[in-house]
Parts: structure tokens; C-alpha cells; sequence
């Protein structure tokens, strides 16, 4: 197997692009989109899963905002991350350590969030497929899923823009490059980071949706009235689109 289709269970990987991926300013931003999510979803209370929650900054805001939370994540790494910040914050979430592909608690959830460009890791369709059958399968009739991830139209303005190919984050230089592959199906990410003692190199890919894909995926594992959204603002999913965020219906 090649090792790039497993590239998430590497908690090394994690460890290396944290500081990164996820800065002081990544965390306090969640706390906007947190709100934004309740928003655009209607949901006041309730349960709530974040699937593939990483270190857990929109699972701690819902929770801190009354919902009862579970966090699911596949690395052990990034969910340590999470117990020492919900602690932190004072708040009780369930953790659980588990692919997502294989996650599923039927009719449990009125919220199900998989953020970030979680969705779409897998090398296979089926793969892709299992995860969002999970997803609805584990919503509460009437319950609503939001997907977020880059897509295909937002990913296209980005890469025919002219912004500069590195950027400071947290104290160290980042440099990205992206080659799509597979007629725009798969895109392949490379991060070079500079840190103030050493430079780290990884490699990832993942599975591109355009909007039109994303919502007939959707509608093919069983939501209804799936609209597609540029941001968590609730812009127009269009030119000058920042993310592709999807919500469903069961």
C-alpha cells in the first residue's frame, strides 16, 4: 500500500504540522465559527458529534455553549490535545478514539460535524462512501449534518491567484505547494516549515469535491434540502468562496 493513503494515521504527521495547522489564532476563530455553525443549522441544543475533531476547537466551543458533545478522532496525538484543553476550559465532552469509517451510533446525534477538509481523506470512493453513510446513519430524525472542506471552484481561485507562496504562522514560515492530480479529482499538498530550530517536510492528499458533487453525494447517502454555503458567514457558495460548507437534512 502506498503510505501517502494512510497519511492521517500518522501521529508523527500531526505532531510535526501542529503548530501550524493549528495556531492561538485557529482557536480563538473557532469560537466565531462555533456560533456561525448553530446559526446556519438551526440547532439550539441538543447532541452533537465532531467527526474527526482533531484537538478539539469546535467540539470544547459546542460544549461550551451547552451542547452535549462527542469528539471522535483517529489520533491519539491530536485527541491528548483535546482532553488537556477541555479540561482547561472546564467543560466534560466524550472522547473516542476511532476511524471514521468505522464510528456509528445510529439515531444519536442532531448535529454531526466533520470539519476542516476531513471529509474525503480516503484513496477509495467506497471508502469516502462509508464514512457519510456513518454520518447520517448516527442523525437523530430531523438532524442536521455540516460538511466542510475545500472545494473544487474556491481551490481554483486559489491557485490562479497571486499570493505569495509563503506565510508566517505562529513564529515560523510556512511554503505550500499543490499539484492537482487524477483530472482534478485528488489534489496532493506538500508544507515545507521552517521552524527557529529546524525545517519539517510533509506530504498530503486528499479527494476533491466541486459544490454540484458534494450535495448529489449527500443526497445519495439520505439528506434532504442540502445547501451549499462559501463560508461560515452563510455567503453564497460562488466566486470569491473561501470554503465549501454543506448542510443536510435527515
Amino acid at each position: 500500500m502506498d503510505p501517502m493513503t494512510e497519511w492521517f494515521a500518522d501521529d508523527d504527521f500531526w505532531a510535526r504540522i501542529y503548530p501550524v495547522l493549528f495556531t492561538p489564532e485557529s482557536f480563538s476563530r473557532a469560537e466565531a465559527e462555533a456560533d456561525a455553525l448553530l446559526a446556519l443549522t438551526n440547532v439550539k441544543a441538543g447532541r452533537a458529534l465532531d467527526l474527526c475533531c482533531g484537538p478539539g476547537r469546535h467540539a470544547i466551543a459546542l460544549a461550551l455553549r451547552g451542547l452535549d458533545v462527542t469528539g471522535v478522532d483517529l489520533s491519539e496525538y491530536l485527541l491528548g490535545r483535546a482532553r488537556r484543553r477541555a479540561d482547561e476550559a472546564g467543560v466534560t465532552l466524550e472522547w473516542v478514539q476511532q476511524d471514521m469509517r468505522n464510528f456509528t451510533r445510529p439515531g444519536s446525534y442532531d448535529l454531526v460535524l466533520n470539519l476542516f477538509t476531513s471529509f474525503g481523506y480516503f484513496a477509495t470512493e467506497a471508502d469516502d462512501m462509508r464514512a457519510l453513510k456513518n454520518m447520517v446513519d448516527s442523525l437523530a430524525d430531523g438532524g442536521t449534518i455540516v460538511i466542510d472542506t475545500l472545494g473544487k471552484e474556491a481551490l481554483a481561485e486559489r491557485l490562479h491567484a497571486d499570493s505569495p507562496p509563503i506565510e508566517e504562522r505562529d513564529g515560523s514560515l510556512l511554503i505550500q505547494r499543490v499539484t492537482v492530480v487524477e483530472d482534478w479529482c485528488r489534489v496532493k499538498s506538500e508544507w515545507i516549515i521552517a521552524h527557529a530550530d529546524r525545517v519539517d517536510r510533509v506530504r498530503f492528499e486528499h479527494t476533491l469535491f466541486s459544490g454540484k458533487e458534494l450535495r448529489e453525494l449527500m443526497n445519495w447517502a439520505g439528506l434532504s434540502d442540502v445547501r451549499l454555503y462559501g463560508d461560515f458567514d452563510g455567503r453564497a457558495y460562488g466566486p470569491g468562496a473561501r470554503r465549501l460548507i454543506a448542510v443536510g437534512r435527515r
